[in-house]
């Protein structure tokens, strides 16, 4: 059985939000849970309810210092099955958001670690042709603006059903808890 994970997520406030929402209900094979996303911690599996409340008030401190960060994409690329917009402006912000998050890694020591890209995620289509047509049709969209203003903490049950845990919105701001004791 697959445990439950936990991963650190921004979802862009986007201006081509309504042309990526009709393009993803054009296809009946598109899998997606929640609005397009950038990952910016990668998933994990907690070994106990301390730990996730850790990474909770870790993300909490970090998110203090941050500002807006404003980005823009053209070109979506697929990766197995999913399909992501690779991010242009804003990558570097995202790069370094993303070390802020997680600390020094020493790649040296973890080979197997992949290196962090910054990408908005925008589904899976598991038809192939149905895949390679949606990539062209995203790619027609032209050039996509947004800003970041906040990053979550999502839980991803085992059928793979994402779950809001908390928003942090960047600078000083309410925290929204959608799960105040996540399992």
């Amino acid at each position: 059985m697959k445990a439950v994970q936990y991963c650190v997520v921004a979802f862009p406030k986007l201006d081509s939000e309504t042309q990526i929402q009709d393009l993803r209900e054009q296809f009946p094979t598109w899998y997606y849970r929640v609005r397009p996303y950038i990952p910016v911690v990668l998933p994990f599996t907690p070994v106990t309810l301390d730990e996730i409340q850790n990474v909770s008030e870790h993300v909490g401190r970090v998110r203090r210092s941050l500002h807006p960060i404003a980005v823009s994409f053209t070109h979506c690329i697929e990766r197995g099955e999913a399909l992501f917009f690779d991010i242009e402006q804003g990558r570097e912000e995202f790069i370094q958001l993303h070390h802020a998050l997680i600390g020094a890694e020493p790649l040296s020591l973890l080979s197997d670690v992949p290196v962090y890209e910054p990408q908005v995620w925008l589904g899976r289509v598991t038809d192939a042709r149905q895949r390679v047509y949606a990539v062209a049709e995203a790619n027609r969209m032209g050039r996509s603006l947004g800003v970041v203003d906040s990053i979550t903490l999502l839980r991803i049950e085992p059928d793979e059903e994402h779950q809001l845990v908390a928003t942090f919105p960047f600078g000083i701001g309410r925290v929204d808890f959608y799960d105040r004791f996540p399992a």
